[in-house]
């Protein structure tokens, strides 16, 4: 990629805003944190929030849908770490539950999870997993926002074993 100089950029007009949804949306909460962090008055806090909500640049929706996308199709997360994220910034219930609504009908989280099994045990041969490395898998899925059931089976599926395998 090769970059203008300013002379050629400022030749050329007004630059396009990035055509990067995730880098664009900012809620409320992220830009009276940054604004309070420079020093700036609560009173115009308030009014500059007030303004760029009734513009439009402020969109919680927005926000949310394209926060749920960033941990679900980029990150790779499962729905619980999602719905943890989008509370984590601090989003009104209704946009995160619509988000996550849109979000998990774009995506087939059965894909996300098989693909999270694939790289947390692409050195583990089939079979190979005793008692506790199910354990540990099932544990790390879970943190990354996957059912506990879900995972096991898939689990068993590949031939770990469980707390209620015999060693025969």
């Amino acid at each position: 990629m090769r970059l203008r100089s300013r002379a050629s950029a400022a030749e050329s007009g007004p630059s396009e805003p990035p055509a990067d949804p995730y880098g664009l949306a900012l809620g409320w909460l992220q830009v009276r944190q940054r604004l309070a962090r420079r020093g700036v008055p609560v009173p115009d806090i308030d009014f500059t929030l007030e303004r760029l909500i009734a513009n439009g640049v402020i969109d919680e929706r927005r926000m949310a849908l394209a926060a749920a996308r960033l941990e679900t199709v980029i990150r790779g997360r499962g729905p619980a770490r999602t719905r943890q994220k989008l509370r984590a910034l601090g989003l009104p219930d209704a946009a995160s539950n619509a988000a996550m609504t849109a979000t998990l009908a774009e995506v087939d989280v059965d894909a996300l999870l098989d693909r999270a099994l694939e790289i947390k045990l692409r050195k583990v041969p089939a079979g190979a997993l005793d008692q506790a490395a199910t354990r540990r898998v099932v544990g790390a899925m879970v943190r990354q926002g996957f059912d506990a059931g879900t995972v096991f089976k898939r689990l068993r599926a590949r031939g770990a074993k469980a707390a209620d395998d015999s060693d025969d």
